[in-house]
């Protein structure tokens, strides 16, 4: 889909102060004003990011992974991993906000009730005054394109975003009952969703959410070319055709897989996995792919025996070894039209999910563990610079714009507060970063090398973690350490500018 007509927020933007109003926007900043070239020589650059993804499942962090991730672990080896990256603020919405707009959302503290985004802590649009990467990549005379199917990115929201793009392709595949708050036109039966629903689901909004799925499946998904994330990876194929003659250019590719549904291909699906089949006719003849309430719930809530949460572990495995192909397509692609050598290759995730650690499945908001905020990080440099190395920076999201604008020798916003991570490729170290600070919505984390604290707002509980001994995150020690305690909860108030916010009372469901 082009760029629609009229006047576009890049343009408001150009035409200062008067076309800014014409939009509602915030005309406040030079930056926004002045057009900022690039360099001659800047490279391209594919920015891929997947959801719902941890670190442990992807081979490079864990070669025990029962996923397979061939084109992620060779996008590592031909670039620099980062052994523990965490989002600035998770989950989805937060976390896309972060990447396009280069400012942290840790601590929420700007949080404001944006419908249709779910009224949950920091689901906030991009406000008016904050820059965007693409827009600043347009005034610099960039292409720009992005291509996905992430519900909070499509439909009615973020539609300022999209304005700022050359060409712009939402996919309205599997979260497009997400998207627009309303189920698919064409829902399945009941009877055709049984054999995916776990009896203690049976009277929840889980069913109307897989009778949407299904519905959908059944009419567009005719080959495994048109599962989701097949669908996002083929836009972008064609999207690097039309950019190959508009060079440099900056294209993004954001799956919702592997997000649930556990749905892959059943190719991905019914194979010998360790010596067991899988299938449906396992764990009581259901195939459990949407097996929790949203966001989360606890197993015993859901009758979740050892037997069926194995099952779960595996179809989510097969929905990332899915994906993960289909990375790879891209990337061939990109290699096909010659312009590997010349294209910076971004990757990374928002968040991960919990897959029955902790006796929780899902993403809940009070428990973001491990599994939850430690996510896969890659950059691959077009001259192979850092190539099959690992960095212990840490490195989050809130970094993506601004690195990606130096990568073209473009002038990045004051706004934009994350750090330029082009310069690890110079040989020389961005500014220290001995912490890592972030929230689950209004869950605080914050934790180093050796040590991780979870909090709920107020610090009334405030769980800690001696990851060394215990990288599960399974023994509070915190009260045998509270000097780490009080020292990582001093942390969380500095970065959050000397105190942390308060929230009132929120209601609504998050989706991400």
């Amino acid at each position: 889909m082009a760029r629609g007509p009229g006047l576009t927020r890049r343009r408001a933007l150009q035409t200062g102060a008067a076309g800014a109003a014409a939009l509602g926007l915030s005309a406040c900043g030079e930056e926004y004003q002045t057009t900022i070239g690039k360099a001659k020589d800047a490279p391209n650059v594919l920015l891929i990011i997947t959801d719902s993804t941890r670190a442990d499942y992807v081979g490079a962090y864990n070669p025990q992974t029962r996923a397979r991730t061939a084109n992620l672990d060779a996008l590592a080896k031909s670039g620099t991993l980062f052994d523990y990256s965490v989002s600035g603020a998770m989950p989805t919405g937060l976390t896309r906000r972060e990447i396009l707009t280069g400012m942290r959302g840790f601590p929420c503290r700007d949080w404001v009730l944006s419908p249709p985004l779910p009224a949950e802590v920091g689901w906030t649009s991009i406000l008016p005054h904050q820059p965007l990467l693409t827009e600043v990549l347009g005034q610099a005379g960039v292409a720009t394109a992005y291509v996905t199917d992430n519900p909070f990115l499509i439909g009615p929201r973020y539609i300022d975003f999209r304005r700022t793009l050359d060409i712009a392709r939402p996919d309205f595949s599997q979260g497009a009952y997400r998207a627009l708050n309303t189920p698919f036109r064409r829902p399945a039966p009941r009877s055709a969703i049984e054999k995916y629903l776990l009896p203690a689901l049976s009277n929840t909004l889980e069913v109307d959410r897989l009778e949407s799925h299904v519905g959908w499946a059944s009419l567009y998904r005719v080959g495994e070319r048109n599962y989701s994330a097949a669908r996002v990876m083929r836009g972008g194929m064609d999207a690097l055709e039309e950019l190959k003659d508009k060079q440099p250019f900056f294209l993004g590719v954001d799956s919702f897989d592997p997000h649930e549904p556990f749905d892959a291909p059943p190719v991905y699906v019914n194979i010998e996995e360790r010596g067991r089949k899988l299938g449906i006719q396992r764990t009581r003849g259901i195939l459990p792919i949407q097996p929790f309430l949203t966001p989360a719930s606890t197993l015993k809530s859901v009758d979740i025996d050892p037997e069926t949460l194995e099952l779960v572990r595996d179809l989510y495995a097969a929905e990332l070894s899915y994906t993960d192909v289909w990375i790879g397509k891209l990337l061939n692609k990109l290699e096909d039209l010659g312009l590997a050598d010349n294209t910076v290759v971004y990757y990374l995730s928002d968040h991960g999910i919990t897959l029955g650690e902790h006796g929780i499945i899902g993403k809940s908001t009070p428990r973001p563990y491990p599994e939850i905020h430690h996510v896969p990080y890659m950059i691959r440099d077009p001259s192979k610079r850092l190539a099959g190395t690992r960095n212990e920076y840490f490195a989050s999201s809130y970094d993506v714009a601004r690195t990606i604008l130096s990568y073209f020798g473009v002038r990045a916003p004051g706004l934009m507060s994350g750090e330029d991570l082009t310069v690890l490729f110079d040989g020389k170290q961005p500014p220290a970063r001995p912490y890592y600070t972030a929230c689950y919505q209004e869950t605080w984390i914050a934790g180093d090398r050796e040590w991780v604290m979870i909090s709920n707002t107020e610090g009334s509980r405030r769980e800690l973690y001696h990851l060394p001994d215990d990288p599960d995150a399974n023994h509070d020690v915190s009260a045998d350490h509270t000097d780490v305690t009080d020292k990582l909860w001093a942390v969380l108030t500095d970065e959050a500018g000397g105190t942390l916010p308060e929230f009132k009372k929120h209601i609504g469901v998050v989706g991400g």
